[in-house]
């Protein structure tokens, strides 16, 4: 029952916010649709801790981030040398997060090649692992890499780094031929 009456106070609530917006000027909708997501918001988030979903700790932050979010706004108005400090300390902090990503791209595109690879293959190995004579030809080698890398493939059971070796093998061969 109490869900019931909640679903009504819900579907009536939607009917006024819908009726206030239709009946303001086109200036005035885009605050009334702002204010009316807040206040929903709010009252989502009231809802959910009153019924023991979401700690009261948490519901007072979220419903305090946007009070924080015109205060520092209002800030920048009343005092105008604020502004270029905010604007800097976010320009510093995307720089700095900038050549953090530049200078570990690098780092990972190594680490993720020796992971796939592991340790370089020499020619002997290479024969050894596709298993083919030395005096094999591009057939001879493509087909038993087609061989391997059927039983060996990740989407067949076998795993990335054996098709990785399996792979190597194949490429190793044929550029020495």
């Amino acid at each position: 029952m109490a869900r019931l009456i909640l679903l009504i106070l819900i579907l009536l609530g939607i009917w006024y916010a819908w009726q206030k917006i239709k009946s303001s000027s086109k200036g005035d909708r885009r605050k009334q649709i702002f204010f009316i997501t807040l206040l929903g918001a709010a009252v989502i988030v009231v809802l959910l801790a009153v019924s023991g979903r979401l700690h009261w700790v948490g519901a007072m932050v979220l419903l305090i981030l946007p009070v924080l979010g015109r205060l520092l706004n209002q800030l920048t108005r009343l005092m105008p040398w604020l502004a270029p400090l905010f604007e800097r300390y976010a320009r510093n902090r995307q720089n700095q997060s900038q050549q953090q990503e530049q200078e570990q791209e690098p780092h990972q595109e190594q680490k993720a090649a020796q992971a796939d690879q592991g340790p370089p293959l020499s020619e002997h190995e290479a024969r050894r692992i596709l298993g083919v004579g030395a005096n094999a030809g591009r057939d001879e080698i493509i087909g038993a890499h087609r061989k391997l890398i059927q039983k060996l493939h990740p989407d067949r059971g076998g795993n990335d780094y054996l098709a990785s070796r399996v792979n190597a093998a194949k490429e190793l061969l044929l550029n020495t031929l």
